[in-house]
């Protein structure tokens, strides 16, 4: 006698719904807000992904310019004189790479759009914004993303990016003899300490890009010097042998002479 059982059959479509369903492409969106590097290799072959995935890292590599700058203007506010001084010196920076960093490291503008978002990515455009007035700042506001450039911005304000040089008044020169300063670092503590001294008098700004073309200069007189100065050694060290060598050969062969006279 043959028992048959009845076997219940469940719909499976539900299941194999979501199978399908976690199997296909995710979309990747870009995120500005985003201040973790994607690590992961994308595992979805899309161009939408790989698009979206090398887009927030390389935003979040240019964002990275504005924290080194937030943290320059706090260590700036924080540290005594002269432990910024030794900052400074151990991370390079001139002295027109500083004041860029001070004054984007310190623009409230720029820590609010930074919260919201919609911080640019580029370095110059940063800049630029963080001289802006507020009322200058508030104009464009809206327009500020990411991929934003200074071009257009400047356009909504009316600037151009070339100062007026007509309403510039150039009375103040100063010089130092160069056979006088030890190195580079010497010379960026001068000009630190007569930015300081001028900080009083806000109408006199210094020229950054002419600090930096002496700085280069001044670059380039110290390798000289030490080059001309190996070139010496080298040659004294040169001397000294061949004075060496001709002493050991005459030596030589004034023992030569001795034996050969004895024998």
């Amino acid at each position: 006698m043959t028992t048959t059982k009845n076997v219940a059959v469940y719909n499976d479509e539900a299941k194999c719904a979501e199978v399908i369903a976690s199997h296909q492409p995710k979309t990747k969106v870009f995120d500005p807000l985003i201040n973790t590097i994607q690590t992961n290799e994308v595992m979805e072959k899309t161009l939408t992904n790989y698009t979206e995935q090398i887009k927030t890292n390389m935003y979040i590599g240019k964002k990275a310019m504005y924290f080194i700058a937030r943290d320059a203007f706090d260590a700036k506010a924080n540290l005594p004189h002269e432990d910024f001084v030794r900052l400074v010196e151990r991370f390079g920076w001139n002295a027109s790479t500083q004041s860029k960093l001070l004054a984007i490291g310190g623009s409230n503008q720029l820590f609010k759009i930074y919260k919201e978002g919609r911080l640019p990515s580029n370095w110059t455009t940063l800049y630029e914004l963080a001289k802006l007035t507020d009322v200058e700042f508030n104009k464009v506001s809206e327009l500020l993303e990411p991929d934003v450039s200074w071009n257009k911005l400047a356009k909504e304000l009316g600037k151009t990016n070339t100062p007026e040089t007509n309403w510039l008044l150039n009375f103040l020169n100063l010089e130092i003899d160069k056979s006088e300063i030890e190195s580079v670092s010497t010379f960026e503590k001068i000009v630190e300490k007569v930015k300081s001294a001028l900080s009083k008098i806000p109408q006199i700004k210094i020229d950054d890009e002419r600090v930096e073309t002496v700085k280069e200069k001044l670059t380039a007189y110290i390798a000289k010097l030490e080059k001309e100065k190996e070139k010496e050694e080298a040659k004294k060290l040169k001397e000294m042998k061949d004075n060496n060598n001709k002493k050991l050969s005459q030596t030589l062969l004034n023992k030569s002479k001795t034996i050969g006279a004895t024998a």
